[in-house]
Formats: structure tokens, sequence, C-alpha cells
């Protein structure tokens, strides 16, 4: 990871725990005598950035050697266990910092909180942002004095994910605090929450492959016809054979998989569900399609938790199978995953387009204490278009805390970097799911401050702009959409000025060009649709140079979501489609 190094010192007024003076310290960082892989990496981190910032190198010590000086005391040593006493981190990846007598203690209720007690400390005390994958601010401070420190706190969400390409380093996602599947934490970070399969598993439970030749009956009915797709065709999930052999199967991925927590029983993607007698009756008992799909789960959850009562199963709330069932609770080892459906530009709270997601929210909750959600975040049809969903975004991370929601995964774009303002809305996503208190004006400052460094008060001004157009009663935007009907043309002309002066006022190549991919949503909408957005013809050309440019400057490889790369192709269309003039 490239580090951005902020070299302004801050005034520091006498404190009782003297960590640095003038880039040396008495301090050694004490480990247990057998620490776990994270609470190595804990201490190891701990003394790169406590040398990054000061000079100091402060040698990592196991407890029975540390003696009688002062220590920072990284995982549960003796010391560390005597400074909290009874009041322990929550073991959902909760975080203890506190100080005693001249002892600092950083310590987690699980392996992973132990090392995100260690980044929060940089974060929260000495101003160290882990703002991207290209960009970690640590400033410089030879002397280094803290006040009395007592902070206990464990995040609302205790699954935390952003499906952003450049999220899944564990270089950012574990300083980010991002938990998910996706990331490439393992055992040496203090490992994930894990899924298997991911989502949409009907198909994997009982392949249609394997079955539906001979037994059609066990998939879904619909318009009179059998259906054996994995997309727009689900279970007969009262068929009892189809239990039988779901059971056999996720009983299986459990012996297979033995360190995934989480199994997914969940309809496939699109529609399709059984419309056979047995099932409609369900339906119509339970008042919701969900009906079949709950009790379906119940029954397989039951049995894992005879057997492996550390299991949880997940299933989906999606599509046509939002609406909690009125009779039916999922049991207390089923997780529900419910689907954001709302409008991005307002928030499903303040918006009529998400009313329903309000009053499913509210009835699930009535029903579980464990819901996670699954927010979509880009237009999925346009990845490089501009969605005027910050504010939006922010309101509804934090109406999810209010609702009691403890899990959530934010969408966007996952097959390749460089989707629109992929860094801002993954650092403040990342922010807010970790501690949804937080003020997202404040994130956004802290942000463009340190990733655009001179050019931040012009990047916000551009910020601004956005959330302008987010305001109006008339804008709205969920999932894929054509991004000429969202965006004015008024909003592409001021913006491309905005970030004209924001491109003058940097002084590196490295911030110019994170300028130009905040240009890249401008200029594709100009080539996308040129005569609403006042394209010259003449000057398209060099459009689609500059944009390719960038484009490959930052491995941007996806233009909308699909299997394969589809940015050259995309590129080569706009190069015929604009000859360059002789």
């Amino acid at each position: 990871m490239n580090e951005c190094l902020c070299l302004a010192c801050a005034v520091f007024v006498s404190a009782p725990f003297a960590l640095a003076r003038e880039g040396k310290s008495a301090y050694r960082i004490a480990v247990p005598d057998k620490p776990s892989p994270a609470t190595t990496y804990a201490a190891a981190e701990f003394q790169r950035l406590m040398h990054a910032i000061s000079g100091a190198r402060l040698p990592i010590v196991a407890e029975s050697k540390i003696g009688s000086g002062p220590a920072v005391h990284i995982g549960m040593t003796r010391r560390a266990r005597a400074i909290f006493g009874a009041d322990t981190p929550s073991p959902e990846d909760g975080i203890g910092m506190r100080t005693g007598a001249r002892d600092v203690a950083l310590v987690g209720g699980n392996e992973r909180g132990t090392v995100y007690a260690v980044y929060v400390f940089f974060e929260r005390y000495l101003g160290v942002l882990y703002l991207a994958n290209d960009c970690t601010i640590i400033p410089k401070r030879r002397t280094i004095a803290l006040p009395a420190i007592n902070h206990i706190y464990a995040p609302p969400f205790m699954y935390r994910e952003t499906l952003y390409y450049n999220s899944t380093a564990r270089e950012i996602a574990v300083p980010q605090r991002l938990n998910g599947p996706t990331t490439d934490c393992d055992a040496s970070v203090g490992g994930k929450i894990a899924f298997h399969p991911y989502v949409h598993s009907f198909s994997k439970l009982v392949p249609p492959e394997k079955y539906f030749a001979e037994h059609p009956e066990y998939f879904s009915l619909v318009g009179g016809k059998r259906v054996g797709e994995s997309v727009h065709g689900q279970l007969c999930l009262t068929n009892p054979d189809v239990l039988r052999i779901a059971k056999e199967q996720v009983l299986a991925w459990i012996r297979e998989y033995p360190e995934v927590p989480i199994i997914d029983v969940s309809q496939n993607d699109g529609n399709g569900a059984c419309e056979c007698d047995a099932c409609r009756a369900i339906e119509a008992e339970e008042q919701s399609p969900h009906g079949p799909i709950l009790r379906f789960v119940n029954a397989i959850a039951d049995e894992v938790k005879l057997r492996y009562p550390d299991k949880w199963i997940e299933t989906l709330a999606y599509a046509y199978s939002t609406k909690p069932p009125a009779k039916t609770r999922p049991r207390d080892n089923v997780i529900i995953r419910l689907c954001h459906a709302g409008c991005y530009h307002h928030g499903f709270e303040q918006c009529g387009l998400g009313a329903n997601l309000t009053t499913y929210l509210e009835g699930w909750r009535k029903l579980t204490r464990r819901i996670f959600v699954w927010h979509y975040a880009a237009n999925f049809a346009h990845y490089i278009s501009p969605v005027f969903n910050l504010d939006g975004l922010a309101k509804d991370l934090k109406a999810y805390a209010k609702y009691g929601v403890n899990g959530v995964m934010v969408q966007a774009n996952y097959q390749g970097p460089g989707g629109e303002l992929a860094e801002l809305r993954q650092y403040l996503a990342a922010q807010l799911l970790w501690d949804p208190r937080r003020d997202p004006a404040e994130i956004r400052r802290e942000f463009c401050d340190g990733y655009y460094g001179p050019a931040s008060g012009d990047v916000q001004s551009f910020l601004a702009l956005m959330d302008r157009e987010a305001a109006r009663p008339d804008s709205h935007a969920f999932g894929a959409w054509d991004p000429s009907s969202t965006v004015r043309p008024e909003f592409v002309s001021e913006g491309m000025a905005i970030l004209a002066s924001a491109r003058r006022a940097c002084r590196t190549d490295e911030e110019r060009g994170r300028v130009d991919k905040l240009m890249l949503p401008l200029w594709y909408m100009q080539l996308q649709w040129p005569e609403k957005y006042a394209l010259k013809r003449d000057e398209a050309p060099a459009f689609v140079a500059r944009f390719r440019q960038v484009v490959e400057r930052f491995g941007i490889s996806h233009v909308c979501e699909g299997g394969a790369p589809n940015m050259a192709a995309w590129l080569d269309g706009m190069a015929k489609r604009y000859p360059a003039q002789p």
C-alpha cells in the first residue's frame, strides 16, 4: 500500500502517557506468551505505525519478560486483564482501549477485535486515516503524549461489507474494519464472516442438471409448466423429497467447510415462485410468498441445530419474497437477509419509492433480531455514470442501525476498479458501518482533504453540486437506469468547470489523476449522449483519447455489470463513433 504522509504536526499539551518524546520511547509492546496469529499481526502493526509517525521503534516482548517498565499491551495479557477487570468487549468485533498506571491496553472481544483496536487507536488518537487502498494518511509526530483513555465499543453491524473491487485486499479491508466474505482476511488478521454459498443457492441445493429430467416435480410450477432454471426458476418447497435432498446437501456443506459459520439456503435470482396448490396454500395462509421459503428454511435450520448448534442458516428476503410472513417466525439460528428497495437519491425513509422497505424492516424486526441487508449503491447498467446517492446512502445506513439491523453489505462495482466515486463511497460506507453515529459531512471532508489535497475545496463543491441534484423532489433512481433521465445538462457543465478548477489546484500527478477519475462520469455522459450534453463533434476524439488514458491508468475494466470485462469494447465503439478528423 502506498502511504500519503501528512507533514503537519499537532501541538500536544502535557499528558500522563508519553509514548514517544523526540523520536524515542521508553515503552515496549507486550503480547501474551502464546499470542494468536491475529495478536501477533496487531502488535506488528502497532510497531509499524508508531515508527512511521514518531520514528520510535518499540520492541515486541512476551508478557512474562516485560518487567516493570511501561508497556502497550496488545491482547489480554495479565496486566491488560487487570486494567479492564470485568469490562470485556463484545465478542462480535468489540474493542477496548484503556490506560492504567503507566500502561496502555488494546484488546478485542474476539481475534478481529484485537486487530481493530490497534487501527482505531491510531485513527482516534493519532490522526491516521485509512482512506483507500492507495492512500493512508500518517501524520508525523515526534512526540506522542496521550490523555487517560477509557473506550469500549462494539459496532452495531457485526457483518460489514462494501462490495467494491478495491475493498477486498486485507491491507485496506482490515483497517476499514470490513469483515465480509469477499475480503482477503484469513486467520492472521482474525478471519471474516464467511458464507457458503454466497446467495441464490436453491439451484445448488437441488441442481436442475441432476434432477430435472427425472423429477421435474422438484422444481417450481410456473404458468402450468415446471421450470428447471437457476434464474427465474425456483424449487417446489412443499415437496418432501426436495426438503430431504436440501437437508443432506446443507449437512454435506457443513462437513466440507467446517470453518464457515453461515450456510445459505436462499431462492434463486429473479422470480419464478412455485404455483402448485400446496405452495399457494401456504402463501395464502402466511399472506406472503416468503411463507413457503421460511417454513422450508426453518425445517433445515432445526436439523442443523441438532448436529451443529454453532452454525447459522441464512436466507434472502428478495424480489417477490421481501414481505415477512404473517404466522411463521425465523428460528433462532436463521438470519434474514433483506434486499434493499428504495430511492438512491433520497433514502428509503424519505421517499415513497422505499415505502415498502420501511414496512418490511419493521415487520421483520418484530420476528427476529438477526437481519442482514443487501444494499445497492451503483447504477449497474452504467458503472461510470453519476449517481447522486452520497446523502441517501448515509441516511440509509443510519436508518438500518435504528431498525436493529446487524449486518450490511453495500454492493457497487465489484467487478473491477474505478467505479464512479468508488474510493469515497467505500470510505463513507465503511466508516458508517463501523459507527453510524458519525457525521457523514465530516467523513466526506476528511476523505477529500486527505485524498485530493489542495483540490479538496473544489471537490467538496462538486459533491455539494451532486447533493443539490439528489435533493430535487422529482429525481429518483434505483438499480439500473438510463442516467440521461436523471443527469441534467447543467450538472455536467457546472461539474466540468468545478473539476477543471480542482485539477489546476493539484500539485502532483497523483492528485491530478484522482481528479481526472472524477471527470470520467461527466465525459461518459457527453460521449454517450452528445446532443443532450453539448459535446462538439470536433472535440469528441480528444475526449475518447483522454478517457482511454485515465481508464488504462487505473485499470478500469467494466463500464457496466457483466461477466467479462467490457470497458475496452465500449471504448473501441466510441473510437468508431467519433473517428479522428484528418
